[in-house]
């Protein structure tokens, strides 16, 4: 990652003004506060330090409200008491906040640096010495997302003894990013005033062929009908325990307009957090204990079986549980960036959503299961990041940001490849998952190529229908040429007087570059895209009156799907047998069989419901297993 970092000192009339010497006598400190800003997982990490003039550090203020709320932001106030309470920068990064640690620390060791102070005094690597802990449960369960919740829930509605372990400072996980839950025959549907003026009508064995289709036979057949058909009563069951669901009646996907399975089977969260703040009081109601910041990190596996797990608790000692059961529900592993892109076979991919590092997929490995099918989720595309740096004043106009330049991304515009050929029908971009496919079809980075007359007209607003898939591009409009300007200046765009000339800039093959934008020319003026089936309405802009431009893009990964063989149970199979590896269950994206690698059906909230429909079945599974051996 490439960071941006600016110093600045903050002057005050109570900030004492003398030098010192630091306690090596080589290096001056000058009392007072600094700041230094550093890139984190969703925008600038900006750290606020105070030093006396001894040089202790004194205060730590971090304005991390680009990061994601329940992983940066709260990860945010407690490296910062860790940071004065250890006078180190070396402290720790919080679990599951990597992105985030590593920019509050990057900037605490800048923000001393400005100060004159020797760094190597505020670098002492902190120990954890907790003390190593035991318990006992019935089932355990590895993660709080939807997945570890909805199994806490099934199992603990069994009136079992329910444990749940979760390295973030809070429950949730990308689940409680996400908006909300595909399901098929549920009440909503049936009273939907929607439906009945379109004549619309789903069921679940229409549903699940669908699925099936769009990842092309490379489904687990059984599982895929036990969660589609299970889905409805799912959604119904949450709504029950508190979270409050609504039938989207408006697509912002265009491509899904009129398709009751891909658009209209989206059963939206009107408050997310609140809704998984209720149902975690209703499961300590119900008795089930959770601990947060403590990291799965093992099965324990005896005589082919599995027994328990291994933790480590925030303190560092070493959690030990004993279980009839163990549900792995922590995620995938797209918190580790380089892995994902070893998986996608490219360099070229942005990052949204909720890291996690693969540690139960791992660990479920290790002791026989087999990764079946993890692999990145891909999720839309974003506009290049900036490697020069910023000033923190700066217009940010990467990924999915403010600036109108999300107009020319969310728009089907002519997209080539890194070699200049026009790959795809540009209209992808009305869906999310065909966008991301597309752009990782193209090595995972392609570019956008308009002329003046194009950015004139989207500065009048004059544009094609802009996609409102994901965060959507700007509200507001602006001055593209000016914009461009900048993304020129910070090498994510590139302009040029000719075709010629904007391939060399930009490294096309200028043979294939001119002759493709002759050929897309060709076609606007006819109306007729006879190479991709591009809609005539987007056949609008050629690409014809120079100056020429053109921006960088990248697809995205929003974690990763997939993971080890289950059955429609979600009891995790050794592959060589074909039979359950006794007392061991997975959900959500631990749970391989319901996508296909690197893809999924293109139907609005299929993780999710995914993620809740399997943690519901695996709790369920996990709890009739270890009543089975109290027997």
């Amino acid at each position: 990652m490439i960071g941006r970092t600016t110093t600045k000192f903050l002057t005050s009339a109570v900030l004492s003004l003398s030098l010192i010497m630091t306690s090596c006598g080589t290096k001056t400190v000058k009392a007072g506060t600094y700041s230094a800003t550093e890139k984190g997982f969703g925008g600038d990490v900006t750290v606020n330090l105070s030093l006396d003039e001894t040089g202790k550090i004194t205060k730590v203020d971090i304005n991390a409200e680009k990061e994601t709320p329940s992983v940066g932001q709260e990860a945010a106030p407690k490296l910062a008491e860790s940071i004065i309470k250890n006078q180190s920068f070396a402290v720790d990064v919080i679990s599951g906040a990597t992105f985030t640690s590593n920019a509050v620390l990057a900037a605490t060791k800048a923000a001393l640096a400005a100060s004159g102070a020797n760094i190597e005094n505020y670098n002492k690597k902190v120990a954890k010495n907790g003390a190593d802990e035991e318990v006992t449960v019935d089932v355990v369960i590895a993660g709080a997302g939807g997945g570890g919740t909805g199994a806490a829930l099934a199992a603990a509605e069994q009136g079992l003894d329910v444990l749940i372990l979760e390295k973030l400072p809070s429950y949730g996980g990308n689940t409680r990013l996400s908006s909300g839950f595909f399901a098929i025959g549920t009440k909503w549907q049936k009273e939907s005033k929607l439906y009945k003026d379109n004549n619309w009508s789903v069921d679940v064995s229409t549903a699940v062929q669908k699925a099936i289709e769009a990842n092309n036979y490379l489904s687990n057949g059984p599982l895929t009908r036990a969660i589609i058909e299970k889905s409805a009563s799912t959604v119904e069951w949450l709504e029950k325990y508190g979270m409050d669901i609504y039938l989207q009646e408006k697509t912002t996907q265009f491509a899904h307009e009129g398709d009751p399975y891909k658009g209209f089977s989206y059963h939206k969260y009107r408050n997310s957090t609140e809704g998984f703040d209720k149902i975690y009081a209703n499961l300590e109601k119900m008795g089930a204990k959770l601990r947060t910041n403590t990291r799965f990190t093992d099965l324990i596996y005896e005589n082919g079986k599995v027994t328990g797990c291994i933790a480590e608790k925030e303190d560092g000692g070493k959690l030990t549980v004993h279980a009839k059961a163990v549900v792995v529900a922590t995620g995938g592993f797209g918190g580790d960036v380089e892995r994902v892109k070893k998986e996608a076979q490219t360099p070229y991919l942005n990052s949204i959503g909720m890291p996690s590092n693969g540690e139960g997929l791992d660990a479920m490995v290790k002791i026989g299961a087999k990764n079946w099918d993890a692999s990145p989720l891909l999720h839309g595309c974003q506009l290049a990041e900036s490697e020069v740096a910023q000033e923190s004043s700066e217009e940010q106009l990467a990924g999915y940001s403010d600036s109108a330049l999300t107009w020319l991304l969310q728009s089907p515009l002519l997209w080539v490849d890194a070699s200049g050929s026009r790959f795809a029908n540009e209209d992808a971009v009305y869906d999310t998952v065909w966008w991301a496919n597309v752009g990782h079809a193209a090595g995972g980075r392609y570019f956008i190529v308009v002329d003046q007359a194009t950015l004139d007209s989207y500065t009048n607003g004059n544009t094609l229908r802009l996609s409102y898939s994901g965060p959507g591009p700007s509200k507001n409009g602006g001055n593209f040429t000016e914009l461009a300007e900048k993304a020129i200046k910070g090498k994510t765009a590139w302009k040029a007087n000719s075709l010629s000339e904007l391939a060399k800039a930009v490294g096309f093959n200028e043979k294939d570059f001119t002759s493709n934008v002759e050929r897309y020319n060709s076609m606007v003026a006819n109306k007729k895209d006879s190479d991709y089936g591009k809609s005539s309405e987007n056949l609008r802009f050629a690409v014809s009156d120079g100056p020429f431009y053109a921006f960088d893009c990248r697809a995205v990964f929003l974690g990763t799907v997939g993971g080890v063989k289950v059955d429609e149970n979600l009891a995790v199979l050794d592959i060589n047998t074909y039979k359950p590896i006794p007392g061991l269950y997975a959900a959500g994206a631990n749970a391989g069989g319901y996508y296909s690698p690197r893809s999924y059906p293109p139907y609005e909230g299929m993780a999710s419901g995914f993620a809740w429909t399997s943690g519901r079945i695996a709790g369920e599974s996990a709890a009739s297993y270890a009543k089975e051996l109290s027997l």
